[in-house]
């Protein structure tokens, strides 16, 4: 069985890098994780595809890649893998971050319901942008206020529902800091 706890090191899908950059908060993963891996697909939908779209959190996520704490890998999800994740509805990139994570022992950061799904079939351990946001506060790395300012800053940039924007909050204001 997979370890339950957060890795030292972890394998990112677009979303939470995306969101965390648009948030400000890219730097909390630098914080929790010696490295973030993300396959090239993922560098290509993040940096490439944002720089074209001029979207200001692609020069955040290739500053990172530039500083190394990002790393870019060329991940081949295998035949069989690959078949299973298209059957459960996943894009390549997902089933890449997935194989990676599973191959590695690394945390998978996703926030899409069925590559999450997916991965906890697995027995990966996952976090989503809402998580890392919780972690950091939790681990006295950002004060309670500004993972709520967080909170509300990723409310504006992702679709959360009520439910999960109270749930998130609550957990957030049990920290002291």
């Amino acid at each position: 069985m997979k370890s339950e706890t957060s890795s030292p090191q972890a394998t990112s899908n677009a979303g939470p890098l995306i969101h965390l950059a648009k948030a400000n908060a890219l730097h909390l993963l630098k914080k929790l994780y010696q490295t973030i891996t993300i396959p090239q697909q993922v560098k290509t939908e993040t940096v490439d595809k944002g720089k074209k779209e001029g979207a200001p959190d692609a020069l955040q996520i290739q500053k990172a890649i530039h500083e190394g704490w990002i790393k870019t890998q060329k991940i081949r999800p295998n035949p069989e893998f690959q078949e299973a994740a298209k059957t459960a509805g996943l894009h390549r990139a997902e089933a890449a971050v997935i194989q990676h994570a599973y191959k590695h022992n690394t945390t998978a950061l996703l926030d899409d319901e069925a590559a999450r799904t997916f991965a906890q079939t697995l027995q990966i351990p996952i976090r989503g942008t809402l998580g890392i946001i919780i972690e950091a506060a939790e681990k006295e790395l950002i004060s309670r206020q500004e993972a709520l300012e967080k909170l509300d800053k990723l409310s504006e940039i992702m679709y959360l529902s009520a439910e999960l924007y109270k749930t998130t909050r609550k957990t957030i204001q049990k920290y002291e800091k």
